[in-house]
């Protein structure tokens, strides 16, 4: 037997393959116990994506709105239209806003769309009074001087009642020639929750003519849980814009099972890595390899 004092001597006689083939039983039996003590943690699950949703009425001074998960300058945009006021903004100042509002005074309604921002109102006079005419928005924080934006046209464009109900919202996306209603129609009825007419209508959007409005259904399908429009999203997967490749392959995952891997392959080696990515993902879970 030999001691520790000649292991050296020992291990130096020994061939060089079977020195070879000892490190790397050695390496391999160590990776095993470091993995079996830090598991790699599983992907997480991917959510499906709840649509933007920005409802807002003025009148006579007094701002109702509904606004979920909408960029900050899509909101104070519209909010510019049926004001007419302009926002002064940093161009890359634009995160995702959520909030109510009933009967709020104008002021006060952008003081809390903007909050966590310098706000500076400036006015104007007029026969009645002064108004707002412009609002400065800017971060409290600030270490460079970013681009500038300006929203609105310091005229009132919009007007009425934008609380419209999930069958006017049906009508809308069925009849109108405005993106922006149409993907705002898609919002509403992913809103109402699902039901046969909606998922119709919205497996019919899958085909609209504008990208935004084509993802905002595929995602409101897959929040729904629709799996009856599932062959209507698998002929996305040849659509030109990636991200709605990216969001049909997504949708897939979610509501598609073993038989569509044969459908999702070819996505996995698009030439666009964020499509590639959410058709891997989507593999992934319909092969059991993810969390459920």
């Amino acid at each position: 037997m030999m001691d520790k004092s000649d292991f050296g001597p020992a291990w130096l006689k020994l061939p060089g393959l079977v020195r070879t083939g000892l490190l790397l039983f050695l390496m391999n039996a160590v990776a095993q116990r470091i993995s079996a003590q830090f598991p790699v943690p599983a992907a997480p699950k991917q959510q499906p994506v709840t649509p933007c949703l920005l409802k807002i009425y003025v009148e006579e001074g007094k701002v109702t709105a509904e606004i979920r998960e909408c960029p900050f300058q899509d909101v104070l945009r519209e909010l510019a239209d049926r004001t007419g006021i302009i926002f002064e903004v940093r161009a890359h100042e634009n995160p995702g806003i959520s909030i109510e509002l009933k009967g709020v005074p104008v002021r006060e309604a952008i003081e809390r769309i903007a909050s966590g921002n310098n706000t500076v109102f400036l006015y104007a006079e007029e026969a009645g009074g002064e108004r707002i005419s412009m609002v400065r928005i800017f971060p409290r924080t600030q270490l460079s001087q970013p681009g500038i934006l300006y929203l609105g046209t310091g005229k009132i464009t919009k007007y009425g009642d934008v609380f419209i109900t999930p069958e006017q919202a049906l009508k809308i996306l069925s009849e109108s020639s405005d993106v922006r209603e149409r993907e705002n129609a898609v919002a509403i009825l992913a809103a109402a929750g699902p039901n046969e007419a909606a998922i119709k209508v919205l497996t019919k959007a899958v085909s609209d003519p504008a990208p935004e409005v084509r993802i905002a259904a595929i995602e409101s399908l897959a929040a729904m849980e629709a799996r009856s429009a599932l062959p209507k999203i698998l002929s996305c997967f040849k659509d030109n814009h990636p991200g709605v490749r990216q969001v049909a392959a997504t949708a897939v995952g979610m509501l598609g099972d073993k038989e569509n891997l044969k459908q999702l392959k070819p996505l996995a080696n698009d030439k666009d890595a964020s499509v590639a990515a959410a058709a891997e993902w989507a593999m992934r879970k319909l092969s059991g390899e993810t969390r459920k």
